[in-house]
């Protein structure tokens, strides 16, 4: 026992150094507006997050250290539906997709050492709660709405007061009323130094204050939205030779909460698993288990605004009801990090590390993980 709550200590002395140099967010103010919202949250969230549930799609390699390697591959429902339906990518019909938009499929193949088949998997997940689907955001009723609102206001005054006492030609107030429309269509964050120069000194003083205001918000509305929670459940079982189906399967609870800090991105992962092994042969174990960790993603590394790299310190609990191999005990403590390294905007690079804090028995399984582009920049 002191040996263990001496690791608990260690970890967390080894958790606040960490933070201390974990890297704080910042939001390119080039990109503040309100229909690259979307976008905006879509490249600056976190590996684990996307491991959770998937923007569009995701082919990954799991354990390729191991001896229980996958292929595997999941998609959002409504990618799929959408490939079949293109109407679906309306606005109107797409924030209808509710469920589709909240549900992901997941198939895959089982490999032995040589990489040579042996089975397949499949599953489900369904966020029943996901306060994240930033794919429907918007600045309508928000303060930083009704900020652009006055913005939009200034900009107005502005042109009409230019067009009245500047006597400009029909085609310059034409050119003019192009850039500002662009500007109020996109609700995108414009200094002062960077309107048109027909209106830059026409705006009233309150613009500069109206503008930083708005970059400010925009910022926070973004953070905020990060941190909301998601819930999934979900379902994933395996067919293999000389087996049926559903010898083998695991129901598991994934929740995700972000937390508001200075030092950059944080966020609380917890899950829980019960993992159910039954075969036709008698030589192999009726085994059960329940397993439940609890870890802190943070953000260590960004690189214009994107997460490179991440760690995720915590500890993870598995009590085994039957099945229990030769001198394996039915408690089973462990220390983990997960760490991941984005190779290319897509690709990452992840590496699971498991410590027996009892035994002193180390294990680390690394998988690759490559996100497709989500449906709205296609």
């Amino acid at each position: 026992m002191k040996t263990f709550i001496s690791n608990i200590i260690l970890g967390l002395c080894f958790l606040n150094a960490i933070l201390v140099f974990a890297q704080s967010e910042k939001i390119d103010q080039n990109n503040l507006s309100s229909t690259n919202l979307y976008n905006t949250l879509k490249e600056t969230k976190s590996g684990n997050w996307k491991d959770v549930f998937t923007d569009f799609m995701q082919a990954s390699l799991k354990d390729l250290t191991g001896e229980n390697k996958s292929l595997q591959f999941k998609a959002n429902l409504f990618a799929l539906k959408s490939k079949a339906d293109n109407s679906l990518l309306i606005d109107y019909n797409y924030a209808r997709e509710k469920f589709s938009r909240n549900f992901q499929i997941e198939v895959g193949l089982d490999l032995d050492n040589d990489y040579k088949f042996k089975g397949f998997n499949y599953g489900f997940d369904w966020a029943i709660v996901n306060k994240r689907d930033s794919t429907v955001a918007s600045l309508t009723k928000t303060e930083t709405g009704e900020l652009f609102d006055a913005i939009s206001s200034e900009i107005m005054l502005a042109f009409n007061k230019y067009r009245n006492d500047s006597n400009p030609s029909d085609e310059e107030i034409i050119q003019l009323k192009q850039k500002i429309d662009k500007i109020l269509e996109e609700e995108r964050y414009v200094p002062k130094d960077q309107l048109p120069k027909e209106i830059e000194n026409l705006v009233s003083q309150n613009y500069g204050q109206l503008s930083s205001k708005f970059a400010h918000s925009f910022q926070a509305e973004i953070a905020r939205i990060k941190r909301q929670p998601l819930l999934t459940v979900g379902f994933n079982s395996n067919f293999q030779k000389d087996s049926k189906f559903f010898d083998e399967y695991n129901v598991q609870m994934v929740y995700l909460q972000g937390i508001k800090s200075d030092r950059g991105s944080l966020e609380i992962d917890f899950r829980n698993k019960f993992r159910a092994k039954d075969s036709i042969t008698t030589s192999v174990l009726k085994r059960k288990e329940f397993s439940s960790q609890l870890g802190l993603n943070i953000s260590l590394m960004k690189v214009k605004d994107r997460s490179i790299i991440e760690l995720k310190p915590g500890f993870e609990y598995t009590k085994i009801f039957s099945g229990l191999a030769e001198n394996e005990k039915d408690n089973i403590f462990t220390a983990n990090a997960d760490l991941r390294i984005r190779i290319l905007n897509n690709l990452w690079l992840p590496l699971i590390l498991k410590y027996d804090m009892e035994n002193n028995n180390l294990f680390g399984f690394l998988n690759v993980s490559f996100n497709f582009d989500a449906i709205k920049d296609e």
